[in-house]
């Protein structure tokens, strides 16, 4: 059975267009290497509140095996969440 990865990282503030295929690109590497892929910017609602996106989010992060952080997802307060929840219920961090 194969793992689904949930990726995190930074949206807020990028044009929408460099956020999907950011997380495209990591989401199609994952993808090639057998794993299921849940990316939050498969689901940018534009004009929704950060605390509307958070919550989508991590619901569907928590349905995850793994979450995957994205280069400079320390600059998301959303990321650093998911990443700091994730921690908190054992599930597997990767750095990228």
């Amino acid at each position: 059975m194969s793992k689904t990865i949930y990726i995190a990282g930074k949206m807020n503030g990028l044009p929408e267009a460099q956020v999907r295929e950011k997380f495209e690109r990591f989401s199609s590497d994952l993808q090639s290497q057998g794993y299921r892929v849940v990316s939050p910017a498969e689901s940018i609602q534009s004009g929704a509140t950060w605390e509307h996106t958070a919550k989508h989010s991590i619901k569907s992060m928590l349905d995850c095996d793994e979450v995957h952080l994205l280069p400079c997802w320390q600059d998301s307060p959303e990321a650093q969440l998911e990443r700091d929840i994730a921690i908190r219920l054992g599930m597997q961090v990767v750095y990228h």
